[in-house]
């Protein structure tokens, strides 16, 4: 180390003392020299890397210290040094201040001392110096770390202690907290207080460096904690839990208006306030929402319309608008839902009138208050009264505001009753309109006289309105639903007919609108109440004027079978009015005929003389209906009554009319041409000149006969009535094979010189060359000459000579010649002739059916007429079927239906034969209408499933009486069950159950089941099995959501479950009405619970929640469902939204029509199921 400079100064004093003893005298006394001291301040100081400091050197003398100018002026300087420059920097030298830097450590971090040494300088040499001692220590990177605290959740009002280092050391450390409301931090001691549940970050800040630490205050928060909803709206409340709470239970104050489930789902029941809350399982931590619940039924909207008449939904847009706001407090966006009875009215979109009647409104449409592009608006539906309807017609409706807001309300319609034009009429017969009549009724409604009618037609399968109808024939035209029938003037309103179709009877409902003399409109209807014909069985023919018909014996069979139920043994006629035409037996075309029907005379169907040969023979100048009364027998002796109908209608203005058969041809007659034109001219027939038909349809022939004439038909040619040549020898000839209708125009001069003109209209029939007999099963059918006599004038205007048949297959039956109750002279051989008037004759050809045969067999023949000409047809013959037993007919109103033995004893005596001994059902209904057990008892208690080839016996066992036909739930419609039977005789034979399914208008036994009765059938049939109870006072509440609880008990009852021991669920009382369901539906691995280790019985079960349950308990009491098939959710617009656990249960139900969805296609899976739908539901699945 260096001396200090006082010591050197010292030692420099005594070296001139020594040295002054040798001087002279003379030196010795001089001036002595000045003396100065250094020093450095400060004498020791710490860098760290980087860091700089300034030092300085304080020089003393013997007046005292130096500054800048006094050093200069002693003639001194400074010099400063550094013992290791690597280390540490020295600025600046020369003056008494410099700075200094450290500059590193080294290559260590380790500390290193370096010193800093100012010397004094005389300029001569240093004459002192001072030093400065610095440590040199490695940099330090500021910093701070919070200490982790033992625990980060802490309760409210808790306290927790946090700490921090810094670096370096020393540094100034500050606390914050980022969610004071959640937990509080004291910025100089780091103490943290909770405040409310949820998550605090507490700051440690030291400079620009900062750490954090999350604190968790425990406690729940739900992310609403009040809440209005309207009635039946769901909503799902969100809970956060902070700290460590387990599983968290979820209650409702009043559970009545609103129920909540384990997941925070909530259901609006019923108008009021309940509170919701939410825990942890000990109960120590909780929060809880505040829900009103408002009625979102709107007050009804009230609208009134005439019968038939429309009402415009833009008159009722405003009061919809105005429900919505009172119910939502939102504004409208659209309407859906809406439905309507049918009886009282249609929904129309876009209607204009009754001709132009735009579409129909689906249920699933949405009608906007304010549509945009492409949306359909409310303001263009209209709902039409039905015409038939007056009273109260209630339209359904659910409105939406903004999201899934929405209400439901109702549209009640009062339909005026219209003042009708009522009518009756007997059957067919045309019913004129009389003008008077709506002329009544306009002056009623407007003051005004009637100007004209605009009709609807009606239901065609009803009847039809016509214009100037005249008969079946001539029938006018159709009357025109946009055109106007004057009540003076044409077309007029007396001049339209009704005319009732065919078969039709009851009451017949035609709307019109009728304008007075003003131009001022009403509605009505005409109402035509359409009774029996004359007499119960008629029958109707008609014909043109002066034609004739002959009788069809079908006709008549038919009318027998229906009146008495057997076949028509033969029938006795009254005759006609002479003026309005005659009966003949065995008329020809020519005018002959074998006789006049007499009265009292019996005419047969199965022997001579024959029905079939009866002919009417229309009076040449009547025109009208002419009804000729009869009474018949049936086979078994039964009389009845009737009367057949000849409508006789004009031929209408410039018409002649023709008919042949295909390939056959048709002589005109000069009177019809005369009575033609005595009606357009008064006077009689001089010639005619006809247009010739097309070539492709036929050709007239001038004296045709046996394919050869005289010429063909000229059209410059005259053909007089009563010279040569003659129109009564000009004959029609289709062209082969041709079938249609052919008009030949032709114009007329009468007797008078007057001309007039027509057309001679020739229907060719495409050809039943066929004669059709039937016989019983086992009887013999005798030919009758006459039928092939008939047929040879038809197609070739002459008699038949023979007739030459085809054999029939010998498993048909056999063609005899004189058959006599098994004895016969011959059989038929197909290359004899049988002819009409001579040996062998034709009327003794008789078919006798084979002993195993019953059906239809056809016998080809070849008929000669007496010119000589070939003709061609066929025999049909219908064996009747062996005679079977009577149909068994039953009727049920939905409920399970016991078969009687005596019923099936009785089908069989029906057939003549022996006594019933037993039954084997050949057909059963199909699963979708029902099933049919033996032994059932009650709907838990079905006993077994019938299955085909079973023998069941009226008197041992199995017995039929122990028999029941279950129908599926919701069924309705008619089942048919097949059986064969064997009777003591060991005959078989087929017969058929026909059993009726009709379902009630309501329930039998609840009275709030009015606007659900779709589900009542359902709800009956499980009051009747003893699943469901009702809630008491008639009452079943049907909208209600279903219970955990209660749904379990339903499965438990409708599934009879073993009753099951053992612990239970912990919130499911023991003495609780459903515990014992529930522990048995636990027991059968139904029902599991939820994570809390609960049941949760008095929370609403979800749709998809009760088809798992469903599925589980089908499952477990013997049900093989197979595997489900998912896919079947994709025809669903929510399928998607079906939880995973629940898609193979809901795949599984739709599988099996236990559930259809809405007729949205919705499932709705998260929704609560209502009584009625659970009821629906579990019906469905105990009677699939």
């Amino acid at each position: 180390m260096k001396k200090k400079v006082g010591v050197r100064v010292l030692s420099l004093l005594l070296s001139c003392v020594l040295l002054g003893t040798m001087l002279p005298a003379a030196v010795a006394s001089a001036d002595p020299a000045p003396t100065y001291s250094i020093k450095v301040e400060p004498s020791s100081i710490d860098l760290v890397e980087g860091e700089s400091l300034p030092l300085k050197a304080i020089v003393t003398s013997d007046t005292g210290p130096l500054d800048e100018d006094g050093l200069k002026g002693a003639g001194l300087s400074i010099r400063w040094e550094s013992g290791d420059i690597g280390r540490v920097s020295v600025e600046s030298t020369g003056t008494l201040t410099t700075k200094v830097m450290a500059v590193k450590t080294g290559e260590t971090t380790d500390e290193k001392k370096v010193t800093i040494t100012a010397y004094l300088n005389s300029g001569t040499g240093d004459i002192g110096n001072a030093s400065c001692e610095i440590t040199v220590k490695p940099a330090v990177t500021p910093g701070i770390s919070i200490d982790p605290p033992a625990v980060t959740e802490i309760d409210i009002g808790q306290t927790l202690q946090l700490n921090a280092k810094v670096t370096p050391e020393g540094a100034p450390l500050t606390w914050r907290s980022e969610s004071p409301s959640v937990a509080t931090v004291n910025s100089a001691t780091g103490e943290v207080k909770g405040m409310a549940p949820g998550k605090a970050v507490i700051t440690a800040i030291s400079g620009s460096n900062t750490d954090t630490c999350e604190i968790t205050v425990k406690g729940i928060l739900l992310d609403e904690t009040s809440l209005t909803m309207n009635e039946r709206d769901t909503h799902t409340l969100k809970a956060n839990p902070y700290g460590s709470l387990g599983t968290l239970k979820w209650t409702s104050s009043k559970p009545e208006i609103v129920t909540v489930t384990g997941d925070g789902y909530l259901y609006a029941k019923a108008q009021g306030d309940a509170v919701i809350t939410v825990s942890d399982a000990s109960g120590n931590y909780q929060a809880a929402c505040s829900v009103t619940v408002k009625r979102n039924t709107a007050d009804i909207i009230f609208g009134s319309a005439g019968a038939g008449e429309p009402l415009a939904f833009s008159s009722l847009r405003s009061k919809l608008q105005n429900q919505c706001s009172s119910v939502l407090g939102s504004s409208l966006r659209y309407i859906s839902g809406l439905t309507v009875d049918t009886r009282q009215g249609t929904l129309y979109y876009q209607y204009k009138s009754e001709g132009d009647t735009g579409k129909g409104v689906g249920t699933g449409e949405q009608y906007y208050a304010d549509p945009s592009l492409g949306q359909m608006s409310l303001s263009e539906l209209y709902f039409v009264p039905k015409p038939d309807f007056s009273g109260t017609a209630v339209i359904h409706y659910t409105g939406y505001a903004s999201g899934s807001s929405f209400f439901q309300g109702t549209i009640e319609v009062t339909v005026e009753e219209q003042e009708d034009v009522s009518y009756s009429v007997a059957g067919q017969q045309p019913l004129s309109l009389n003008a008077d009549d709506f002329n009544r009724i306009c002056r009623s409604h407007t003051g005004r006289e009637l100007s004209y009618v605009i009709f609807s037609q009606p239901d065609s399968g009803r009847g039809t309105l016509y214009y100037n109808y005249i008969s079946e024939q001539n029938y006018g035209s159709k009357v025109d639903t946009s055109k106007q029938y004057k009540r003076s003037g044409s077309p007029n309103l007396s001049d339209i007919t009704f005319v009732a179709a065919a078969g039709y009877r009851g009451e017949v409902v035609i709307p019109y609108t009728g304008y007075d003399s003003n131009g001022s409109s009403f509605r009505g209807r005409i109402t035509i109440r359409v009774s029996q014909a004359q007499n119960t069985g008629d029958l109707t023919y008609t014909i043109a004027q002066g034609g004739k018909v002959t009788f069809d014996d079908d006709d008549f069979n038919d009318l027998s079978k229906a009146v008495t139920g057997y076949p028509l043994d033969y029938v006795q006629f009254e005759r006609p009015d002479s003026t309005k035409g005659a009966l003949y037996y065995d008329y020809s075309s020519n005018g002959s005929y074998d006789s006049q029907v007499t009265e009292g005379r019996s005419y047969y169907r199965s022997s001579s003389p024959y029905l079939r040969r009866v002919t009417f023979v229309a009076g040449k100048d009547y025109s009208g209906t002419v009804h000729i009364p009869f009474t018949g027998w049936d086979t078994k002796g039964n009389r009845f009554s009737g009367t057949v109908a000849v409508e006789v209608g004009r031929t209408g203005d410039g018409d002649v009319r023709y008919s042949t058969y295909r390939n056959g041809r048709i002589t005109f007659d000069d009177g019809d041409f005369n009575t033609l034109c005595r009606e357009l001219t008064g006077t009689t027939l001089n010639y005619v000149r006809f247009e010739l038909p097309d070539a492709s349809e036929g050709t007239l022939y001038y004296n045709y006969r046996n394919g050869s004439y005289d010429s063909k038909v000229s059209e410059s040619r005259n053909y007089y009535r009563s010279s040569s040549p003659y129109v009564d020898r000009i004959t029609f000839v289709p062209k082969k094979d041709f079938s249609g209708t052919v008009d030949i125009p032709f114009t007329g001069w009468s007797s008078a010189g007057e001309k007039f003109y027509g057309t001679v209209i020739i229907g060719v029939d495409s050809g039943d060359t066929t004669i059709r007999y039937q016989t019983k099963y086992g009887k013999p059918a005798a030919f009758a000459d006459g039928d092939f006599d008939d047929l040879s004038e038809l197609l070739t205007g002459e008699h038949l000579n023979y007739v030459r048949f085809q054999l029939p297959d010998s498993g048909e039956g056999t063609l005899y010649y004189d058959y006599d109750d098994g004895k016969y002279a011959s059989k038929v051989s197909a290359s004899r002739n049988y002819y009409r008037s001579s040996s062998a004759y034709l009327d003794r050809v008789s078919f006798v059916p084979d002993e195993n045969f019953y059906g239809t067999v056809k016998i080809g023949f070849t008929g000669w007429n007496t010119k000589g000409e070939r003709f061609e047809g066929t025999i049909e013959i219908t064996v009747e079927e062996p005679a079977g037993a009577s149909e068994i007919v039953y009727t049920t109103l939905g409920t399970a239906l016991p078969f009687r033995s005596q019923d099936f004893r009785t089908a069989c005596a029906a057939r003549g034969e022996g006594e019933l001994r037993e039954v084997r059902f050949t057909s059963l209904p199909s699963g979708s209408a029902g099933r049919l057990y033996y032994n059932y008892r009650d709907i838990s208690e079905k006993g077994t499933e019938v299955r085909t080839g079973t023998q069941y016996t009226p008197d041992g066992s199995p017995n039929l009486s122990d028999l029941t036909f279950l129908p599926k739930a919701g069924f309705t419609g008619s089942v048919q069950i097949g059986y064969e039977g064997t009777d003591s005789r060991g005959k078989t034979f087929r017969g058929q159950i026909r059993i009726q399914v009709n379902q009630g208008s309501g329930s039998r036994y609840f009275q709030d089941m009015g606007s659900y009765a779709w589900a009542a059938p359902y709800v009956d049939l499980l009051y009747e099995a003893g699943v469901i109870t009702g809630t008491g006072g008639q009452r079943y509440r049907p909208a209600d959501a279903v219970s955990r609880g209660d749904f379990m008990l339903m499965l438990y009852r409708a599934f009879q479950l073993t009753p099951a021991s053992g612990a239970g669920f912990p919130d499911v009382p023991p003495g609780s009405y459903y515990a014992q369901a529930i522990q048995a539906a636990r027991a059968a691995g139904i029902a599991s619970g939820y994570p809390d280790g609960g049941f949760h019985p008095q929370e609403p079960v979800t749709r998809q929640d009760a088809m798992v349950l469903l599925e589980r308990t089908m499952q477990a009491t013997g049900w093989s469902l197979g595997a489900a098939n998912t896919g079947y959710l994709s025809g669903f617009r929510d399928g998607g939204m079906v939880a995973p656990y629940a898609q193979e249960a809901m795949s599984h139900m739709i599988e099996y029509g236990i559930i259809t969805g809405t007729p949205e296609q919705k499932l709705n899976p998260i929704q609560s199921i209502s009584r009625a739908e659970m009821a629906v539901m579990l019906a469905r699945a105990i009677t699939f």
